[in-house]
């Protein structure tokens, strides 16, 4: 739009804002004529401008009912939207209302839900938030918000559903508490990794404001939380009359934090430098206490000059800004915990200043690349270093020096004071001599001097500019690997939209699974094909981007050589220690480990852990995360010594880190109680299993399938204990749960009439047993397909049914097509194709076939040693199997020495009082009474 269309909507506005209320529509009729594009535009300036008035003021919302053509918002209390409750406002404002809302299916939760005004085209905002929800999933991070779903009212605005997060914005919080500087930048430090991992993620937020990072308590710590990512883009928010007035909280806010580019009304012209922008200006109003320029003033110049100024004026830096605000800049003060503002702008000077202005740059080129580097110089300059934003001097240079090694200065200084005192006394004798010297002498000596010194500061300096020059290269490298992500991977899911998988009627629909591997499948070959040859860092991400959702779709073959080529690619360019080569062993560990393949990941999750706690510290939750999953490791490989101070260790970490009621923690309860339950301590994984439930139906609500997850593990416990009146209920529980969170023919419905069967299977109540385990499978084999892992687990189950009733006829096609499938998808050498092995093998001895049997007990036995050459409880029990199979067949000799190392493994592994121990003793007992004979 011009500048002459802009100054036209300006002066009509500006007309018809001076005149009473009920002489506006007059007015608009008369300046606007037939142009009804032009009369919106002034409409919808006039109606913001009233509604901030009326926040700002405390009147009533009658005021902007009379003074707008627009539709008041027509949304109530206990109204339902879609399949959330709607049970107060939370803020208002031009670009729609926030609603704290309960969501009532397939999980009960609370949530924030954000309706967008009417006059915006519905089918597009919710298409392009769905392409953008695609890439928001693959963002985790403990200071982002989650954003869950989104749709239309039943009067076509559009909506936005978003984690539910208690707090108040960072401003408000720091103010009100009264946080000093260094508590302030701390906290924002924290931010700026959060972007920073979208950003890695793909991910430009577009709408950094403090209304959009909340701070919330977890276990008395402040934690920052940015919320709203994707929304932005999802509803092509830029810099229009539109997004005047989208600040709840306060009169005015967007134009104040956009980006000199994003002023130009260009949307393609956006990157993450933009973010960069919009951070500086929030930093900037933490420490001054307003923004680089005025939020009214801004209004009250009308939308042309508004937009010129941020294009084009410079701002006062923070410390100068302070001198002009008056009474604000007192209360500033105060709040930061400084005297007077003078005493805070010489807080500010200097690093500060340097650090914010290089934020607010206009020429996008000279700002901070990446949300990190913003992040490194402010610790730089807690930590007294010389940060890159300014261009100091060697005087700089020296007082930081001085202040991070005040005491070796001060002892240096107190030599240097002793020597001068010493060479006072005979120096008198030397006046005369010195004084002597030739003017030739001297005047050779300080050229000498002169040009050592220009030698030095021409090296300095250009050691310097170099040093800038890789910096800036490097985030520059950093910012178009983001970009590039975002348009590659956004293209090609957009790309493989299948009729069904949108919207339906203004609604929308999550895009099938199936749909988004065909995607990937094609953009890596569209990667293979050499589109990114020349960049190899941009590749490496990519890979690891697409090799992480095969992974998590469980197609390892596909999943195993892009991760295995983004490490690589990653070691080379970063080196062995940096923390993205981190997330590339930890996902790379967690691939080999759903494989089986516990010698590869091993030693992938332990370097993964040492580098992460060489960079993050020992007290992070990444690190308590890579901590859980070893431990998983060693617990599977039966290395129980070793897995169980990590549980413990990883569990600490997050209740100090996220407080004691927060996800992470019930993840690491949970894995501490299938630990203990693992080894028959049942009494102590119950207390575990039975917190972690209460965190999750707190959080999360009674009926998310997460809390399923806990309620199936207590229910273990109960049965393992023979106390089936108490497990019946929860496995049936976690039945309807799951029915009613995903639909009948889900594989969750599936997992859920499985364990149910197998509490019958434990009471011998077989013939109930059967029907659950057959409509399971049935289930498996629909929704997942015929060779599907976990079409054989349930394959074994109804196996094991027919087995111990002795139909074996019936039981061998079911174990040797369980067999097959695992052999196909998970190796042929894996801990689970062993236990197959050997479950065909005992149905084969069943049948007469003893030299089948005895060649299918060696391959799972020999497998297993293969797998875990150290021993394990797994190991432990193949053995057992094998040589109860020789008794059976009465060759006592060839199965004592089997029992006898598998007493010594569960011995080694096992407590003492666990039952597999006393069954395998009783075995070996039988077995040397039978040799004794």
């Amino acid at each position: 739009m011009s500048d002459a269309r802009w100054e036209r909507i300006k002066a009509v506005f500006e007309a018809a804002l001076a005149a009473p209320a009920q002489d506006r529509p007059a007015i608009l009729d008369r300046e606007c004529g037939g142009d009804a594009d032009l009369r919106r535009e002034v409409e919808s300036l006039l109606n913001a401008r009233t509604q901030a008035f009326v926040r700002t003021a405390g009147a009533a919302h009658a005021m902007a009912d009379a003074t707008t053509g627009s539709a008041p918002i027509t949304e109530r209390h206990g109204e339902m939207i879609g399949r959330y409750k709607l049970l107060e406002p939370i803020g208002e404002g031009g670009f729609g209302s926030v609603w704290m809302a309960e969501q009532r299916e397939p999980v009960k939760r609370r949530v924030a839900l954000k309706i967008i005004k009417l006059g915006m085209d519905t089918r597009q905002v919710i298409a392009r938030f769905e392409a953008e929800r695609q890439a928001l999933a693959m963002m985790d991070h403990p200071n982002i918000a989650k954003v869950f779903d989104a749709g239309s009212t039943e009067a076509g605005r559009p909506y936005f559903v978003m984690e539910y997060i208690k707090g108040v914005p960072i401003c408000e919080y720091c103010d009100t508490g009264n946080l000093d500087t260094k508590a302030r930048l701390e906290l924002f430090s924290q931010v700026c990794h959060a972007i920073q991992h979208a950003h890695m993620k793909g991910i430009i937020h577009r709408d950094i404001k403090p209304s959009n990072v909340l701070v919330t308590m977890h276990d008395g710590v402040p934690v920052p939380k940015v919320i709203d990512f994707g929304i932005a883009k999802a509803t092509s928010s830029e810099l229009t009359t539109k997004t005047l007035f989208t600040e709840h909280r306060q009169m005015i806010g967007t134009p104040a934090y956009m980006s000199p580019e994003q002023a130009e009304m260009s949307g393609l012209d956006i990157d993450t430098r933009s973010d960069i922008y919009s951070l500086g200006v929030l930093l900037y109003e933490l420490l001054t206490g307003t923004t680089p320029f005025d939020s009214k003033s801004l209004l009250e110049a009308g939308f042309a000059e508004m937009m010129r100024i941020i294009r084009e004026v410079e701002p006062h830096k923070p410390s100068t800004r302070l001198s002009s605000l008056g009474d604000t800049g007192t209360r500033a003060a105060q709040q930061r915990q400084a005297i007077d503002p003078k005493k805070l702008g010489l807080t500010l000077r200097g690093d500060l200043d340097w650090i914010v202005m290089k934020c607010l740059e206009k020429d996008r080129t000279r700002r901070y690349e990446t949300a990190n580097g913003l992040a490194a110089d402010i610790k730089r300059h807690l930590n007294d270093e010389t940060v890159t934003a300014g261009a100091p001097g060697a005087g700089y240079r020296f007082k930081k020096f001085v202040k991070r090694n005040r005491g070796q200065v001060i002892a240096g200084g107190i030599v240097t004071g002793a020597l001068v005192l010493g060479v006072i006394g005979t120096s008198v004798g030397m006046v005369w001599a010195l004084n002597e010297k030739t003017k030739a002498t001297q005047a050779a000596e300080s050229e000498a001097a002169a040009k050592m010194a220009a030698q030095a500061n021409e090296q300095k300096a250009v050691a310097s500019t170099k040093a800038a020059e890789a910096s800036k290269e490097e985030e520059a490298k950093a910012r178009k690997r983001a970009e590039t992500i975002t348009e590659f991977v956004t293209t090609a899911l957009k790309s493989s939209d299948a009729p069904n998988s949108g919207m339906a009627g203004g609604t929308t629909g999550a895009v099938h699974d199936m749909t988004i591997l065909a995607a990937m499948d094609s953009a890596v070959k569209d990667i293979d094909a050499g589109r990114f040859k020349d960049d190899p860092e941009t590749e490496a991400s990519l890979r690891s981007t697409i090799g992480i959702i095969f992974l998590n779709n469980a197609k390892y073959d596909k999943s195993k050589p892009l991760l295995e080529e983004a490490l690589a690619v990653r070691e080379r360019v970063f080196g062995g220690d940096a923390p993205i080569v981190a997330e590339s062993l930890n996902y790379l560990a967690v691939l080999y480990f759903q494989q089986g393949q516990y010698t590869q990941a091993k030693p992938l999750y332990e370097r993964a852990l040492a580098i992460r706690e060489k960079i993050l510290g020992p007290d992070h939750p990444d690190v308590a995360s890579n901590m859980n999953n070893l431990a998983i490791l060693y617990r599977v490989q039966g290395l129980y010594a070793q897995a169980e101070p990590l549980f413990k260790r990883a569990l600490v970490i997050n209740e100090k880190a996220l407080g004691p009621d927060a996800p992470e923690v019930a993840n690491s309860l949970n894995s501490m109680g299938l630990f203990y339950s693992g080894q028959g301590q049942d009494a102590q994984a119950e207390p575990l299993f039975t917190r972690a439930l209460a965190i999750r139906e707190k959080i999360l609500g009674p009926d998310h399938p997460t809390v399923a997850m806990s309620l199936n593990n207590l229910a273990l416990i109960y049965t393992n204990q023979r106390q089936y009146l108490k497990a019946e209920p929860l496995y049936m529980r976690v039945l309807a749960i799951n029915e009613k969170a995903f639909g009948p023919d889900h594989p969750g419905v599936a997992s859920g009439l499985s364990n149910l069967a197998s509490q019958y299977f434990q009471q011998g109540q077989y013939s109930q047993a059967e029907p659950l385990l057959t409509r399971a499978l049935a289930i498996n084999e629909k929704a997942q397909g015929p060779d599907h892992p976990g079409v054989a687990t349930t394959l074994s189950k109804l196996a094991d049914l027919y087995l111990v009733q002795g139909q074996y006829a019936k039981a061998e096609p079911l174990y040797t097509r369980a067999l097959a499938i695992n052999e196909k998808a998970l190796g042929p050498d894996h801990g689970i194709v062993a236990g197959c092995l050997s479950n065909l093998a005992r149905i084969r001895q069943g049948l007469g076939k003893t030299a089948e049997a005895r060649q299918g007990f060696n391959q799972a036995v020999a497998m297993q040693r293969r797998l875990t050459p150290e021993g394990s409880s797994s190991l432990a029990r193949l053995l057992w199997r094998s040589a109860s199979a020789r008794l059976d067949n009465k060759d006592a000799a060839a199965a004592l020495p089997e029992l006898e190392e598998a007493v010594a493994l569960a011995e080694k592994l096992l407590k003492p009082d666990h039952p597999q121990l006393k069954e395998y003793r009783d075995t070996l007992a039988r077995c040397r009474e039978a040799i004794a004979k």
